[in-house]
């Protein structure tokens, strides 16, 4: 990630330490995620795992390894939450790794090539919302311009 991106995530982090996870999971645990999900995880989110280890960033959960206060006890693990959508059958889960949630309750998620995608329960499709994890957190999350 981008030394600003991290700069802003730290920054939030620090006023407010119970929107992120209180430790980090190590490289073997994410490397074990990924063998579960069946899905290698982009950089950006390996490093934000590494970092954060899961967090609620602006409006959205970002899940992740590690239980993050504010997310509950149940809803929090990027691979519990990625198995729930595969389980209940909502179309290309099945292909991503599902990192977040709208506040409609809809999955959003990384494929293989990094790509962040939406399926919308009301429309029934899915949609691109960023060509990465960290264009996710910066655009969606962070609320900043492509400019900033």
């Amino acid at each position: 990630m981008m030394p600003d991106t991290i700069k802003r995530l730290d920054a939030k982090f620090a006023g407010c330490p119970i929107i992120r996870a209180a430790d980090v999971p190590t490289a073997t645990e994410i490397i074990q995620a990924e063998l579960e999900i069946g899905v290698r995880f982009p950089d950006d989110y390996r490093e934000f795992l590494l970092r954060y280890g899961g967090a609620t960033v602006g409006p959205y959960p970002v899940f992740g390894l590690r239980p993050v206060e504010v997310m509950g006890v149940n809803h929090w693990s990027v691979v519990d939450v990625t198995r729930h959508y595969r389980s209940d059958g909502v179309p290309g889960t099945d292909q991503w790794v599902v990192i977040s949630e709208d506040h409609a309750g809809n999955p959003i998620g990384i494929d293989q090539g990094g790509t962040v995608w939406i399926h919308d329960h009301d429309f029934g499709g899915r949609a691109l919302l960023t060509t990465s994890f960290e264009d996710y957190i910066r655009t969606r999350c962070l609320k900043l311009s492509s400019g900033d």
